[in-house]
């Protein structure tokens, strides 16, 4: 194998296949990545036995070969050659990754591509294609609402609904929910599809790195075990995760007996202040509403804090208490100026919503004060 390519395409096809894959192995070959060289691109291939991404660069192929390299110490090095010379790249037949730059030369041991993991063909049977803008705000403004605990491991990704009538990403932890809608999947089977949250953010990063135009379109693939998306010359392959989701439609409130409306950057600032005051462990925050305003407060054994906000509210006092940092999650994530609460009583879930956007909605189960 022999390639030149210049440092600014290797390093962004580094960067899109290095991160998001698990540095926790017991495999040694899973810290290393395929580079395979094909006529004029460059083939970079890396997985974790989960996840897989692929990705194709330009470079100028004069001998085409395949070979893994530690992605670590590979991306160093080229990371710290110099900007402005061409890199060459070769393979001998023991095994040694050759890289110069200008007067700068190292090798780093590789092993032969038939020690690497055969990474799963992308079935096209039951595809979709998606506006990748979209597609990444629906998992940005749901994916922090799923469980990070390996215990719950259902709830370690987000669920696909697609019906007849809508397109859903839903996302629990069990103490809260995020629902994204959209309409429905034209020319799509029905689906209802755990993917993992891992596969999900590095979907998102790539999109961020890519910029995408108008025009753009990422294509998402399902399979009985496995999910696909397919953007440009990139490719991320995931499993599924198996088991059944929650019946989360049970848990949004139909009843709104109490509620207001506030400004959400408001809101976020007196919540994010009374956090710092609210104890380390078993963090709460109190929302009271009274006479047209929302008193936010929190204590704790050292310290306590108090503040108050303008809503329109004439009923009777009301008080609830969540945890801090739910409701913050989602005023980050709001996207509009306003935000609604929706109670049926201090002791049923919150209803979320941003006011003027119907397409997300989250619910927040309160805390006992």
């Amino acid at each position: 194998m022999k390639i030149n390519i210049t440092k600014s395409t290797l390093l962004e096809g580094i960067q899109i296949v290095s991160a998001g894959v698990s540095s926790r192995t017991t495999l040694p070959i899973l810290h290393n990545f395929l580079i395979e060289a094909q006529s004029g691109k460059i083939k970079l291939v890396r997985t974790d036995m989960e996840m897989a991404t692929v990705h194709f660069v330009n470079a100028e192929v004069e001998e085409e070969g395949s070979l893994t390299v530690p992605m670590k110490e590979f991306s160093d090095i080229i990371k710290n050659l110099p900007d402005d010379k061409e890199i060459n790249l070769y393979s001998d037949e023991n095994n040694k990754f050759h890289i110069k730059s200008g007067k700068s030369k190292f090798w780093v041991i590789g092993t032969p591509k038939s020690e690497y993991p055969a990474i799963p063909e992308v079935e096209r049977e039951n595809s979709v294609v998606l506006d990748p803008i979209e597609l990444q705000k629906m998992i940005e403004k749901t994916s922090f609402s799923a469980s990070t605990q390996e215990t719950r491991y259902i709830l370690n990704g987000l669920l696909w609904n697609n019906t007849a009538e809508k397109f859903e990403i839903v996302a629990t932890d069990g103490g809260r929910l995020a629902v994204a809608t959209h309409e429905a999947l034209t020319g799509s089977k029905e689906f209802k599809i755990i993917i993992p949250t891992k596969i999900l953010n590095e979907v998102c990063r790539y999109i961020s790195i890519a910029k995408p135009d108008k025009d753009s379109k990422i294509e998402v693939s399902v399979s009985s075990n496995q999910v696909s998306f397919v953007m440009n010359e990139t490719t991320f392959i995931s499993r599924l995760i198996e088991g059944n989701f929650p019946n989360y439609n049970q848990v949004i409130p139909t009843k709104k007996n109490i509620g207001f409306e506030v400004f959400s950057k408001d809101l976020l600032a007196s919540t994010r202040r009374s956090a710092l005051c609210s104890g380390e462990f078993g963090s709460v925050v109190k929302y009271r509403l009274e006479n047209n305003a929302l008193t936010v407060s929190s204590n704790s054994q050292n310290m306590e804090f108090t503040d108050e906000l303008p809503v329109e509210y004439t009923q009777e006092a009301f008080d609830a208490a969540f945890n801090p940092q739910y409701i913050i999650d989602v005023l980050k994530n709001i996207g509009t100026d306003k935000v609604s609460f929706s109670f049926v009583n201090a002791a049923q879930p919150v209803l979320v919503e941003p006011v003027g956007d119907a397409t997300f909605k989250y619910v927040i189960m309160p805390v006992r004060a």
